[in-house]
């Protein structure tokens, strides 16, 4: 019977790929109507959704190789790669941005605006739909599977959704006569896409370098240990954030003398109750001092 984490891992894959096909459509379709309506936003809209392919390519590797179990060339398991596909992914998109940031610019300056047609105003509403509702059920997949490639997925449809809800802005602009509105949007959307690239490359980059899980998580460690019976006192606790698990190394102190076996129970029953409150363990290394 699958559990509830298998199933949202099912969920997460046929997302990526139902993504990777709503992506590559709305993009194509996206830029072939922005080039014919002469909407450079559009066409700034449509790099998001490109973007989004790569993205969900991205996720369906970085799950499928996540997923492996741990063997003895990789005694931590193959989390990180999430990292490194998002850390990949961020790159292709800065170097997308500076690009766009620099054509767009070059038009907002030059003055020449032709006014979009209403085609490319329905287009941006389709685009803001779909992407909207595939976030939403990446968010929910997350949630349960606290997967960083799955959230920087999630980022890049919520980044494609504001894009186009910006292009629809635009368009409607335009047609009241604010014409330079269409290059100008996609100049703050360069801007944005920037903003969203450095974002995800700062945690992807943190998360390779083993960084530690929060302190909401470390103090719940805290407290729950401190809590169990045999415990005298916690003298460290390390964690790090290996893909979507947290591992934890935990020194303790017993009070009194303890056999090998009340040792080991106090160890055992320090696991149990650490997996029932904190989601995401990957390993719980408890050594006593």
């Amino acid at each position: 019977m699958k559990t509830t984490k298998d199933k949202c891992a099912l969920c997460a894959t046929r997302l990526s790929w139902i993504g990777l096909w709503d992506s590559f459509i709305i993009a194509i379709f996206k830029g072939i109507i922005g080039i014919l309506t002469h909407s450079r936003a559009l066409q700034a809209s449509a790099l998001y959704s490109f973007h989004d392919v790569v993205s969900s390519i991205a996720v369906i590797i970085g799950l499928k190789v996540s997923s492996q179990p741990i063997d003895e060339e990789h005694p931590y398991g193959h989390g990180n790669v999430e990292y490194i596909v998002s850390v990949f992914t961020s790159f292709i998109i800065l170097a997308a941005t500076v690009y766009l940031f620099v054509d767009s610019l070059g038009i907002v300056l030059k003055a020449k605006h032709i006014p979009a047609h209403w085609a490319a105003l329905v287009a941006g509403l389709i685009s803001c739909f779909a992407n909207e509702v595939i976030y939403r059920y990446n968010i929910c997949a997350v949630k349960h599977l606290n997967s960083p490639a799955i959230l920087t997925h999630a980022k890049h449809h919520r980044a494609d959704a504001i894009s186009s809800l910006a292009v629809v802005i635009a368009i409607l602009g335009s047609k009241m006569g604010f014409y330079f509105l269409d290059p100008l949007v996609a100049v703050f959307e360069a801007g944005h896409l920037t903003f969203l690239s450095i974002e995800i490359l700062y945690y992807s980059s943190a998360g390779l370098l083993d960084k530690s899980a929060g302190k909401e998580e470390v103090s719940l460690i805290r407290k729950i240990t401190s809590q169990i019976s045999g415990i005298k006192k916690i003298r460290n606790i390390r964690t790090r954030q290996i893909g979507r698990n947290i591992w934890v190394d935990l020194y303790v102190s017993l009070s009194g003398k303890k056999t090998v076996d009340e040792a080991h129970k106090i160890s055992g029953r320090i696991r149990q109750d650490l997996m029932k409150e904190i989601k995401y363990l990957g390993n719980i290394n408890v050594v006593f001092e």
